[in-house]
């Protein structure tokens, strides 16, 4: 039961001119006769009534500047600033005297025919030179280019724990050096929780799923050879990202082949690859500029020793996302607030409506002294404006612009994730939210909460198993807890070559989930995380009758029993067989029933575990707790429809 709010602004006007009216006989001793309005002294009162009624109402209100001390007292993030979009540019050049040039970091595009929507590079990108109407080719135990060129999703590596490769051939003509590192965008059909490395949100250090080299080849040759250094923002092939390969000092654009590959291919799932681009970098919506002392002589020459100056920013009204300060040789550093300044420290405040460093009265954050010996770094962007489509025309937002072709672009993905800054209202409703996140693994939910929501990875479903060590299979531990997790794997189709029955967590997967049960559990558990033990079904389903289509009939019922039993899918619920439950014979032949409808009527299930002959028919096979079922094989068989005149009549 929550306490209600109080309200303190619970007096009017009319209210305190009555009580006063009523307290004047007593006070004045009778001898204050007048009380009408006409009389000056109830004038002054009402004036007074007035002004205490003001202050009654400020005194219901919560200040902004509260709300933001009150949200660092809880430990929680202030408002949040603007955030920018991101995407993924792909990059054209041409420049005198070189074959491959090269396009620096920070350098600025713009897609928008004002210029007012402007990204700028995060890396360095070489600019090799590209085949006319070449493609990236892409093979794995066969050609898979036109499944590629069509984003089929081509299902890379396996996920069987054997090695594995895959081998690329990119679009790359001459035979000239690298004079930096190859830009490639590999856009995967991941789960949704693997954020892609170039949006925000996506987590910097995930494990991944399976150790990967990355090496090249020059094809029709026996000439290869490993690549100096590799930053692979895929993280192993978990989630879409942007992977720069440094040559070493031999390779030249003819050595066009790229082949990836895996000692063990311990997916969930095999990756699936809808995309592969090269010269290629990601790309924020924001601008970093530089203001001197020079540009802002005359605010700076008007400053008082008053409190709450303003430095306004050259061409940041709006869109001021950050800024560092060197004032006199000292450095001022941004706070989100004054609350919890003191008179002496060097700190401002950004305001992005005026684009302005806002400083403090003296007591909570120094007055600054006017001096020439200004130097201010600031980044303008963010917002929702930046987020769009993709589109092909993008170009350097120079003034004066560059030559035509000098450089250009296109976006291969979405520019999504800008976001606008964030309300003293919003920030509050954050807060209020945040007080019921699990931050605590207590309960045996908490621990499947915190499973579930290990930044970085797709985990789908847990198990907490209470008592159960891995030390002690055969007793109960006290303050021992087993987590069984089971990854997101696609069930778009159950039917694809690369479909996983029995989804299992990778060893990254593994690693991940234990090390954020391992920071919140409590002092005196232990707490282990482990894949799910399937169990292996075969089914005998009878038929009564003749089925007209006995290919259709059998094909419906197997992926209907399939679908059911599906650790993710399957069950009642179709949102995963539930952990421990038992096979019923009646469930099973519900569900086969209601996928075939009229086409047969289905007389009896039998359910075998583990290779064992499907022999029970009426009563339930029972499961472990942490055990999930996996179907394995469906056996058909038809038998005689029941006579007319058999049985009840």
């Amino acid at each position: 039961m929550t306490l209600p709010a109080p309200k303190l602004d619970d007096l009017t006007w009319a209210d305190m001119m009555a009580a006063i009216r009523r307290r004047i006989p007593a006070e004045s001793d009778g001898t204050w006769t007048l009380h009408a309005p006409v009389d000056p002294g109830v004038t002054l009162l009402e004036l007074f009534a007035y002004l205490l009624e003001q202050r009654l109402y400020w005194l219901d209100q919560v200040p902004d500047a509260l709300v933001v001390a009150i949200l660092r007292l809880l430990g929680l993030e202030p408002p949040r600033p603007a955030r920018p979009a991101a995407t993924v540019l792909r990059l054209a050049a041409r420049q005198e005297g070189t074959d491959v040039p090269v396009v620096p970091a920070g350098t600025a595009l713009t897609r928008d025919p004002t210029g007012q929507i402007v990204f700028t590079l995060d890396d360095d990108v070489a600019v090799l030179p590209l085949a006319e109407g070449g493609e990236v080719t892409v093979r794995t135990d066969r050609d898979r280019t036109a499944d590629l060129r069509a984003r089929r999703g081509i299902a890379l590596l396996a996920s069987d724990g054997a090695p594995a490769q895959v081998r690329f051939t990119l679009p790359l003509t001459g035979a000239h050096p690298a004079p930096g590192p190859i830009g490639l965008l590999v856009e995967l059909d991941a789960p949704a929780a693997s954020t892609p490395s170039w949006l925000p949100g996506a987590v910097a250090d995930v494990p991944p799923p399976a150790e990967l080299t990355w090496s090249w080849f020059r094809p029709g040759t026996e000439v290869s050879g490993g690549f100096a250094r590799v930053e692979d923002g895929t993280a192993g092939l978990r989630r879409s990202g942007v992977v720069r390969l440094h040559p070493s000092a031999g390779w030249t654009t003819q050595d066009t082949g790229l082949l990836v590959s895996t000692p063990a291919a311990t997916y969930t799932a095999p990756p699936r690859l809808l995309q592969l681009a090269v010269n290629v970098s990601a790309a924020h919506h924001h601008t970093y500029r530089t203001a001197s002392g020079a540009d802002l002589r005359d605010q700076i020459d008007a400053w008082l020793r008053l409190p709450g100056q303003h430095l306004i920013l050259p061409d940041a009204a709006g869109r001021l996302l950050a800024a560092t300060l060197r004032l006199a040789g000292r450095e001022w550093l941004p706070v989100p607030d004054f609350t919890f300044g003191a008179p002496a420290d060097r700190i401002f405040v950004l305001d992005r409506a005026e684009g302005a460093l806002v400083f403090g009265d003296g007591l909570t954050g120094r007055i600054p002294r006017p001096d020439p010996d200004a130097h201010i770094d600031y980044v303008t962007g963010g917002g929702r404006g930046g987020n769009g489509g993709m589109t092909g025309n993008w170009l350097p937002a120079e003034d004066p612009p560059a030559p035509p072709g000098a450089v250009s672009a296109a976006n291969l993905v979405r520019a999504e994730g800008g976001a606008d800054p964030e309300t003293i209202t919003e920030a509050r409703q954050r807060a209020a939210a945040s007080l019921g996140e699990v931050t605590r693994a207590v309960t045996a939910d908490d621990h499947v909460t915190l499973a579930r929501t290990t930044p970085g990875v797709a985990i789908a479903r847990a198990h907490p198993a209470v008592g159960e060590h891995p030390g002690f299979p055969c007793a109960t531990v006290p303050g021992a807890v087993t987590v069984h997790i089971v990854p997101a794997a696609p069930r778009d189709d159950l039917a694809r070559e690369d479909f996983v029955a029995a989804p299992l967590p990778d060893p990254g997967m593994l690693c991940a989930a234990a090390a954020r049960l391992e920071q919140t559990r409590l002092l005196t558990s232990e707490v282990f995380v482990r894949a799910p033990r399937y169990r292996e079904v075969t089914l005998r389903v009878t038929l009564s009758g003749d089925p007209a289509d006995r290919t259709r009939v059998s094909t419906a019922l197997t992926a209907a029993l399939r679908r059911f039993l599906d650790p993710l899918v399957g069950g009642e619920g179709q949102d995963g067989w539930p952990f421990g439950q038992p096979l019923r014979p009646s469930a099973l032949l519900r569900a086969a029933q209601r996928s075939l409808g009229d086409l047969a009527d289905i007389a009896a299930v039998a359910i075998g575990l583990d290779g064992a002959e499907p022999d029970e028919e009426c009563d339930e096979v029972p499961l472990g707790p942490g055990e999930l079922p996996v179907l394995r094989t469906v056996h058909t068989r038809i038998v005689p429809a029941a006579q007319p005149g058999e049985g009840l009549s």
